[in-house]
């Protein structure tokens, strides 16, 4: 019993980061809502906070907000510094 566990626990968590993944970089964007990640995999808010919350863990985002509703990834944030330098250097 332990090991499908495992397995559905590790299918989710590969899921949500996946997504996260595709949203950041099809709407060229920082952060997410977390509600618009949940309704996206199909799972409750509370569960993909919690997988977002490893993945913040292991350096991969952030939550920018005191209730976690936001979660930027770093990929997102490197791409954000790089266009604001960029707009920087135009003016």
């Amino acid at each position: 019993m332990g090991t499908r566990y495992n397995k559905d626990y590790i299918d989710r968590h590969q899921k949500i980061v996946s997504k996260l993944i595709e949203m950041v970089a099809e709407n060229d964007c920082a952060c997410l809502p977390v509600s618009k990640l949940a309704t996206e995999v199909g799972m409750d808010q509370r569960t993909v906070r919690t997988h977002l919350k490893i993945i913040e863990i292991h350096h991969g985002g952030v939550f920018v907000d005191g209730d976690d509703r936001e979660f930027c990834t770093k990929e997102g944030v490197a791409s954000l510094v790089k266009r604001l330098k960029l707009e920087k250097e135009a003016l």
